[in-house]
């Protein structure tokens, strides 16, 4: 049988990639972490914005992609929505301190919140990941993610849990910034400290964050081959065996790229049950945000 030259080029192609990806993967094993842990900043709420008393709980993630300037958006969104825990990405940059922004829009919605520095940027400013909540946070911690190599803009990956006490009963919440260009099988191992942490737990539980899912496989971190993996579905099945489902399931895009259908940002959810959820437009940043109403 004669192959067609189109396959054959795609054969050739799928092969010269894994082979790469294994010798990525062999060096990447003996790259030395550049990360150390950076401490945690604390915003406590006063009392009366906390003690509203309701029988669901919405909880969304935006990726700020870095702008100073999102503070009104952000504030607007999460009151349109009436937003009770807000998972925030790329919180600083070398204009601003992610902890300082943080502070400031707790205080500003009357919230709790929790920064984690992950990367120093400019001028010592730190960009980070925060939990912001009408809760208050309890049993907070970082937990480091694996370092990826990735020839350029690599950064150093965290995850940030804490637990939420709502007038329902408490929430375990995770919030996640995976790697850009890796592949499903980094992409689902990243994930594991996440999954370890919160293994044997029987508290309502969310995963949620920018998860970077581009269903592509990346040679060497370089050069993608469009299609070629489907990560977002390798992503959902890791995380269904281990009891978390998404109603994220034909949604618009996540992130604005030339009105590709490009789903980077996920809300997971175990032992919760959605009753509403959405994908909104927010000015400024480069990604929508996503967010779903809740009932235990």
């Amino acid at each position: 049988m004669t192959v067609p030259r189109g396959l054959r080029h795609i054969a050739r192609c799928v092969m010269v990639g894994a082979l790469c990806a294994l010798r990525s993967a062999v060096a990447q094993a003996d790259t030395p972490t550049p990360c150390a842990p950076l401490p945690i900043t604390r915003h406590q709420a006063t009392a009366a914005r906390t003690e509203q008393p309701t029988h669901a709980l919405t909880i969304a993630s935006l990726n700020l992609a870095a702008q100073p300037q999102i503070a009104d958006a952000l504030t607007a969104w999460t009151e349109s929505r009436t937003i009770d825990i807000l998972l925030l990405q790329e919180v600083g940059d070398g204009s601003f301190d992610g902890a300082a922004f943080v502070s400031a829009l707790s205080a500003r919605l009357g919230f709790h919140s929790v920064y984690a520095a992950a990367n120093v940027m400019g001028d010592g400013h730190t960009q980070g990941l925060a939990i912001v909540s009408r809760y208050p946070l309890d049993d907070v911690r970082v937990l480091p993610l694996t370092y990826h190599h990735l020839r350029f803009k690599s950064r150093c990956r965290i995850a940030l849990a804490g637990t939420a006490a709502s007038t329902s009963g408490p929430v375990h919440v995770v919030n996640v910034h995976l790697d850009t260009r890796i592949n499903s099988k980094e992409r689902v191992a990243q994930l594991a400290p996440v999954l370890d942490a919160l293994d044997g737990d029987a508290t309502p539980q969310l995963i949620g964050g920018d998860f970077n899912t581009l269903n592509i496989f990346w040679i060497r971190t370089m050069w993608p081959l469009v299609y070629l993996q489907k990560q977002t579905v390798a992503v959902a099945e890791r995380l269904a065996v281990g009891g978390f489902h998404t109603p994220f399931k034909g949604t618009p895009a996540t992130f604005k790229f030339l009105h590709l259908p490009l789903r980077l940002d996920w809300l997971y959810l175990k032992r919760l049950t959605p009753l509403d959820w959405s994908v909104d437009t927010i000015p400024l940043t480069d990604h929508r945000g996503v967010w779903t109403r809740v009932g235990q």
